[in-house]
């Protein structure tokens, strides 16, 4: 195995291990009484409509071909995150918007992964983007929470 493909999949096993773990956390913080909330979308019109992007739990900054989203968020931390997935041919436009956003922080990384950081009304978010598994298709996780 070459040093590229060892990176690659490292990085997906990163990606991979970062939801496990955000997810069991989130679990976690349900049984100990925190008023946590989750939804789902199918795309980002759909949790538009919702009103979750105006209510700032899922970011303003997104491919606009984003699919299969879905956030949790705790009322009482104001905290959250979430993942989602689109298409792998949109990447560098998506990059080059982030790189325009207001304060955005672009990070590439090894294996095609992709980090970015910004601030946006009190909250700090990190976006991590990567290849997916499946063909053609990128996938993202974030983290949101107070800017302090």
């Amino acid at each position: 195995m070459n040093e590229a493909t060892r990176k690659s999949l490292l990085s997906i096993v990163g990606v991979i291990l970062f939801i496990g773990v955000y997810g069991i956390a989130l679990k976690v913080s349900d049984y100990v009484g925190l008023d946590t909330v989750s939804s789902r979308h199918a795309n980002l019109a759909a949790a538009s409509l919702d009103g979750v992007i105006e209510r700032g739990w899922v970011p303003e900054l997104l491919p606009a071909d984003s699919n299969d989203i879905w956030e949790t968020h705790n009322l009482d931390t104001n905290t959250g995150g979430g993942g989602f997935q689109f298409p792998s041919n949109d990447l560098v436009a998506f990059k080059k918007q982030a790189r325009q956003f207001a304060g955005a922080i672009v990070t590439e990384l090894p294996g095609n992964m992709v980090r970015i950081e910004y601030s946006q009304d009190g909250s700090r978010i990190e976006l991590f983007l990567a290849p997916s598994p499946q063909a053609n298709v990128m996938t993202g996780v974030w983290s949101m929470k107070p800017d302090r």
